[in-house]
């Protein structure tokens, strides 16, 4: 039987709040420091208070249910008009089961973004991300923060998307000849911590939130 993904836009409540709080408790530490490019540790009670308005912020953010169990977040983050990050968070129990690409169908097929230039960072070697992005049509773009890889996609209208998404799983096993500059796989200690969420610019503070990550499919 296949397993039905409701996916609904969050809002200001204390019940999507509890929705993502519980997403957040049932990810790993690996897949949260992978979300938010942390070198240390990454405790998802501790993550979701340090990250919470963060998780619960975006134009939309995305919520994944599969039997009222959340299952994914979608955070879709515009700091100016035509200009967006993507960041996809998955349960690990459902990772590489579609939740991440029915995430994304759902943001092109709204049609309300045709035009924008939407960005998503990975850490290198995060295969499971990278395939994600390449099935939507993401490209590598030169990257200049160490152990990263960059993404771009200039979003076509719904029509044309699926002809896209088509056309990158056709090819995304093919080499990759752009000229997209591929970071050393390990951690920069003078730099690694957090980023802020919508920009994709180092930050050292504390304060600092990550770039967006997708860890799992």
């Amino acid at each position: 039987m296949t397993a039905v993904i409701e996916i609904r836009e969050l809002g200001d409540h204390p019940a999507d709040r509890d929705r993502v709080a519980a997403l957040v408790a049932a990810c790993s530490p690996e897949s949260l420091r992978l979300r938010f490019l942390m070198g240390g540790p990454a405790r998802p009670a501790e993550v979701f208070r340090r990250y919470r308005r963060f998780l619960l912020a975006g134009t939309p953010a995305l919520l994944a249910l599969r039997d009222g169990v959340p299952v994914g977040l979608l955070n879709f983050a515009a700091e100016t008009p035509g200009e967006a990050e993507i960041g996809i968070l998955v349960a690990d129990p459902w990772q590489r089961q579609g939740i991440g690409s029915a995430l994304a169908r759902w943001l092109w097929a709204s049609g309300r973004w045709p035009g924008w230039t939407v960005r998503a960072t990975v850490r290198a070697g995060n295969a499971g991300a990278e395939a994600l992005l390449l099935r939507q049509g993401f490209r590598p773009v030169p990257s200049y923060e160490r152990g990263e890889r960059d993404f771009a996609l200039v979003v076509p209208d719904w029509a044309t998307m699926t002809d896209v998404m088509k056309e990158a799983a056709d090819d995304a096993d093919t080499p990759r000849a752009d000229g997209a500059e591929r970071r050393s796989a390990g951690a920069d200690p003078g730099r690694r911590g957090d980023r802020h969420a919508g920009r994709g610019r180092a930050r050292r503070g504390p304060a600092g939130v990550p770039a967006a990550l997708l860890p799992g499919r």
